[in-house]
């Protein structure tokens, strides 16, 4: 990140390149000036105490495959469903079904029989399906009857209208010679599928930079180090994990309908980009908000929970930006202060010195469901994430990942998935070894006067449930 400007006081600019470091790189960042004022550089942003998506998935562990091809996994939908009306037909479409005469309506599928009573979307009012229907295209047409004796009773239009549903709630039969039978509804398991994301990365040290003293100390993690080479290691190895995992959050899949991939590196072989966590996430799970509130993020649990989560498995996590924590808070302390006017736990001191501290981070509400935000610092990077806030900062930094963090079958609910030994990096020795110095006599890999550091890695991620996942977006439009 290069800072710019940060007050009067600063006589300096930091600056940015990407490759081979050499010594004219060090020069311009001063790190062969003489007689500077302080031998210890301090990190104005600590952005290398990386802490993002990759550190949250390792508390699962990693589902591996024994090859790189695609990798699949299957979910079952529910055996009980609603169809969708496309037409009705009846004598008189202003009161169809009048005084349980007979009238058709058409669905999208063959799901019902005969003697089943369909439930309409408001329950009040239901059918018996009296034949086993005929195929009209792809649809399917019944003949019904209302249940409801009373003169005069008949279905209002409005329930049968295109887009509208029914659903099985019973069946009705004689008690006398019955030969009509209700019989079981089926769904099959659906396939999920997904590829690889293969990436890489390459360090190159010139021979005369190895262990090339610096006049000034740099740290990191409290240990100071007085090498150029060590600190390079050091932030090749941050960027490496911060694009693993930008590629595990945001990669979107490259490989069409038809399995081709048009994607092709210099070699002539095709590059594959599998999709990062947020397009597994079902499009009709992502919620939009224009003034965010306390109950809209409890609606959205339980549209991820009811029928779908025992009441006491209702946990979800918040993967969000600094300034979605900080929105979370505000939405919890508006709810409870009318209750705590004063906590003796978040008010310190005394007199003139008085203190006020504490966040909010977990909300546990009706129906065992729970909250609990977490910082995701791939939200708050001002380098990706470029498109402001009216209220300050950026878009993505409100925005909020929501994800039950239970278990699928018995199985963790998101996981990376990675091929068997795909995770690699290695050393190409030239005249120098990164592990032993200048060569002199010894063997290299190359003719090089320097060496490089070679990075490979191959995985790819898996929300086992997409309908267990959803998003609060910022309505923000540019």
């Amino acid at each position: 990140m290069a800072i710019q400007g940060i007050n009067a006081l600063q006589v300096s600019y930091s600056k940015s390149w990407a490759g081979l470091t050499t010594d004219n790189h060090l020069y311009a960042i001063y790190q062969n000036e003489p007689q500077l004022a302080s031998d210890i550089v301090t990190e104005v942003f600590n952005k290398l105490g990386y802490s993002g998506l990759d550190n949250f998935l390792s508390k699962y562990p990693v589902k591996i495959m024994e090859h790189d091809g695609e990798y699949e996994w299957m979910l079952k939908g529910d055996d009980r469903k609603a169809i969708k009306i496309v037409n009705f037909s009846a004598a008189d479409t202003s009161r169809p079904g009048l005084n349980q005469s007979i009238f058709t309506i058409e669905l999208e599928e063959r799901w019902f029989g005969q003697s089943d009573v369909l439930q309409f979307d408001d329950k009040e009012y239901t059918v018996r399906i009296v034949s086993d229907g005929y195929a009209n295209g792809t649809n399917w047409v019944y003949e019904v009857q209302t249940m409801d004796p009373t003169v005069g009773s008949f279905i209002p239009p409005q329930l049968l209208s295109a887009g509208r549903k029914v659903s099985r709630g019973w069946n009705a039969v004689t008690n006398t010679l019955n030969d009509e039978y209700s019989g079981p509804q089926f769904t099959s398991h659906f396939k999920m599928r997904n590829i690889f994301s293969t990436m890489s990365k390459e360090q190159i040290v010139a021979g005369n930079m190895h262990d090339r003293p610096l006049l000034i100390k740099l740290t990191y993690d409290g240990k100071p180090f007085t090498t150029w080479t060590r600190w390079q290691d050091i932030v090749t190895d941050y960027q490496w994990k911060k694009e693993k995992a930008n590629n595990l959050m945001f990669s979107k899949i490259n490989q069409k309908s038809d399995g081709t991939i048009a994607n092709k590196g210099r070699n002539g072989f095709v590059v594959k980009q599998g999709a990062g966590l947020r397009q597994q996430i079902s499009p009709s799970y992502k919620f939009y908000y224009n003034t965010l509130t306390l109950d809209y993020l409890f609606e959205v649990a339980l549209n991820l929970s009811i029928n779908i989560l025992p009441e006491d498995q209702r946990e979800f996590l918040i993967l969000t930006g600094e300034r979605g924590m900080i929105l979370f808070h505000r939405l919890i302390e508006d709810k409870v202060h009318i209750f705590q006017p004063l906590d003796s736990k978040r008010v310190f001191g005394s007199g003139q010195n008085l203190g006020f501290s504490g966040q909010y981070k977990s909300f546990l509400g009706p129906q065992g469901v729970k909250y609990t935000v977490m910082h995701m610092p791939e939200y708050d990077d001002p380098i990706d994430n470029r498109l402001p806030h009216p209220d300050g900062g950026y878009t993505e930094n409100y925005r909020m990942t929501i994800m039950n963090i239970g278990t699928t079958d018995g199985q963790p609910n998101i996981q990376k998935v990675m091929p068997r030994g795909s995770e690699k990096k290695w050393y190409v020795p030239g005249a120098v070894n990164p592990t032993q110095g200048p060569q002199n006599g010894g063997m290299g890999a190359s003719k090089v006067d320097g060496y490089s550091w070679h990075y490979m890695c191959t995985q790819g991620i898996m929300l086992r449930n997409p309908l267990s996942a959803a998003e609060v977006i910022p309505n923000v439009s540019y």
